[in-house]
């Protein structure tokens, strides 16, 4: 083997199985200098950022539909993956991915625990494969995501959760993957990648939430329940839809004022650190500039924002709106411009903000669904506008 350092799986002493220490050896050899290289240059017209970012309006624009087909082709899958993964009971979940993976299954967490009142945390794959992963047990539930079903933090964590004893559930867009084939139950996310993530996260979202339903039929709880948040969930093709429609030309203009602009930061409470990182995401992956996520309190804690810095603040009603009004504020004093994410009914966040984007009505515990629309936007009409300028350089 080549490698400089041996990854700490692969020796004698971790907790797995030598079959699995075989075939991650062989995905390290396969993967090479892909386990560590850049996917893109810091140049404006870095030829391998233009690539992913022609196919990225595409995918963003088509997420209801993949939705949609998702749920359709996967539900009766769905269900029976619930029926097996119920048959121990389920104390407490891990949800594992990297990137926008992780981001995905953060977002939902705030459903799971509301419908099956059942503990659930996110983790990184390295954490939760190196260090987190030792209160794991027969009784766990250890989601995976991986688009590509290959990513080799996240296989380990499965490998990791099967060798403590936890039932294994895979989502991939890849369905004979290694990671797919290791695990208890795999699920596939009917979802285009070929562009910077989009409704290959929103698709698994989906996909997870249809789960979340059947294992608390299986666990008996009250239809009544069951019932209220499947048809809420039901909408949510057509509102990100709506999403579409009413924020397209103001995310396009927003670019267009703000392409200058060198950092950016986005903000959310709770589940809508969700959609602070798939905005900060998308500006990191279409454009050379810097964004930052910030969880909605920790701005109180340090000042993050400097003079004429951008703060996108998202704030659906609920539970954050009060924080998110103090988080305007204290942008404001800090001679920030704050930009809010809300709907039409919060009239003082609207007032206070340097600007809003203004979104349908949605059932809280889903409005990661809708609120990542404008910001993913965003972030594809930004590189517009930088590799619109830096063409035009090179025109002098």
């Amino acid at each position: 083997m080549s490698f400089k350092v041996l990854p700490p799986l692969l020796k004698e002493d971790s907790v797995l199985r030598e079959e699995d220490r075989a075939l991650l050896k062989e995905m390290y050899e396969e993967e090479g200098d892909n386990t560590w290289r850049t996917v893109a240059g810091d140049g404006p017209l870095d030829e391998r950022r233009l690539k992913r970012n022609s196919c990225t309006y595409e995918e963003l624009m088509g997420q209801p539909d993949k939705i949609r087909e998702t749920i359709r082709l996967e539900k009766e899958a769905i269900k029976k993956a619930a029926q097996v993964l119920s048959e121990r009971p389920i104390h407490q979940i891990y949800m594992i991915g990297c990137g926008d993976s992780v981001a995905a299954l953060r977002g939902v967490r705030f459903f799971l625990e509301s419908l099956l009142g059942i503990p659930c945390k996110e983790e990184d794959a390295l954490d939760f494969a190196y260090y987190n992963s030792t209160a794991v047990d027969e009784n766990t539930l250890v989601l995976t995501l991986s688009s590509s079903g290959r990513t080799i933090r996240v296989v380990e964590a499965l490998f990791v959760a099967r060798a403590r004893g936890a039932q294994t559930l895979a989502l991939s867009n890849t369905p004979d993957s290694p990671l797919m084939k290791a695990a208890t139950a795999g699920i596939t996310i009917h979802a285009s990648r070929k562009g910077w993530p989009t409704q290959s996260s929103t698709s698994a979202m989906a996909a997870v939430i249809q789960m979340g339903l059947e294992l608390a039929r299986c666990a008996g709880i009250s239809e009544e329940k069951i019932e209220y948040y499947e048809n809420e969930f039901k909408k949510i093709p057509e509102l990100m839809e709506q999403a579409i429609t009413m924020t397209e030309d103001k995310m396009k203009q927003m670019a267009s004022e703000l392409y200058h602009k060198k950092m950016f930061f986005f903000t959310g409470g709770g589940p809508f650190f969700t959609c602070a990182e798939y905005g900060s995401a998308k500006v990191k992956e279409t454009t050379p500039n810097y964004s930052i996520p910030v969880q909605l309190e920790e701005v109180h804690h340090y000042n993050t924002i400097k003079k004429d810095d951008c703060m996108f603040v998202i704030a659906p009603p609920g539970f954050s709106v009060h924080r998110a009004l103090e988080t305007i504020w204290a942008d404001k004093e800090l001679e920030g411009y704050a930009y809010v994410l809300t709907s039409a009914k919060e009239e003082i966040l609207i007032q206070e903000a340097d600007d809003a984007v203004i979104l349908p009505e949605v059932e809280e515990c889903f409005a990661n669904f809708v609120y990542a629309v404008p910001l993913q936007m965003f972030g594809y009409y930004l590189s517009v506008e930088l590799e619109r300028e830096a063409r035009e350089n090179l025109e002098r």
